[in-house]
């Protein structure tokens, strides 16, 4: 595993910079909507918060406070000067339960990787064992993550999976520097799940994990439909009442259908990002 920062204190440092992390107020989260005069308010992220935008690397992300965007090694070069990169490493295979890129090409894609300031991370794995009938994918995260590492081995770079099954945050804990995860509460006809939302944060907790980033629902495709601006209001605040360390958006661009359409969605993700 990775360098682990210390946990006495009420920051961590990632990518460079000091995540500051906020306490949990005492009231949780009601099921019912609220109406749109009582939306709970979120607070405006601290300097350090981690904002990504997921699958682009367009310079206009940058006018919302997206401080983060998610590159391939082969677009890195695109990567807007003041934004910085996390950086796509192939992936996992579910169906194979194995990489996409074999330790040979990863090897070979960091010796052919320029040593660019504008890298901030590297994204290891989205949703691996999602369908949980690869039992060694933990593990196999974790060598891949400390490969990644001895390869980069600047300590102010960061390796991040996502993890989509609130029963694997245990065992994944370990497996990278960070941890994201995708609750995403409202679905095509029906009215958004306020309970989702504080039941994987506080698996989050119950598991141990003290590094996590939340992936914010911004998009339609399959079950998922897009929120309404004071649905996604709502999810920020629920996500503030964790001890996140940055937010994931998904996504600029997904299943045909454009975050740059939607106006409403940006301006409170605006209103978040730092």
């Amino acid at each position: 595993m990775a360098a682990r920062w210390w946990w006495a204190v009420p920051a961590i440092a990632v990518a460079g910079a000091v995540v500051m992390l906020w306490p949990a107020p005492a009231h949780g989260p009601s099921r019912t909507p609220p109406s749109a005069s009582a939306l709970p308010a979120f607070r405006k992220a601290p300097p350090g918060f981690l904002a990504a935008i997921i699958d682009t690397v367009d310079p206009a992300t940058k006018r919302y406070g997206y401080t983060f965007v998610d590159a391939t090694p082969s677009q890195l070069s695109a990567v807007s000067t003041g934004q910085r990169a996390l950086v796509w490493l192939g992936g996992y295979d579910d169906s194979r339960c194995a990489w996409n890129w074999t330790d040979t090409q990863l090897r070979t894609t960091f010796a052919n990787l320029p040593k660019d300031a504008r890298v901030a991370g590297y994204f290891v794995a989205d949703e691996p064992n999602s369908d949980g009938h690869c039992p060694a994918a933990a593990r196999q995260v974790q060598t891949r993550s400390a490969l990644v590492r001895a390869l980069d081995p600047d300590r102010t770079h960061f390796t991040l999976v996502n993890v989509d099954d609130p029963t694997q945050f245990g065992a994944f804990r370990d497996s990278t520097d960070v941890l994201s995860t995708d609750p995403y509460p409202c679905h095509v006809g029906k009215p958004c799940d306020w309970s989702q939302i504080p039941d994987y944060v506080n698996r989050l907790r119950a598991a141990g994990v003290k590094r996590y980033m939340g992936m914010l629902q911004a998009f339609s495709g399959g079950d998922w439909r897009w929120p309404t601006a004071a649905e996604l209001t709502r999810m920020i605040a629920q996500w503030q009442r964790s001890d996140w360390i940055g937010e994931l958006t998904f996504s600029w661009s997904y299943a045909g259908g454009s975050l740059r359409d939607h106006p409403d969605l940006l301006a409170v993700l605006g209103r978040l990002n730092p």
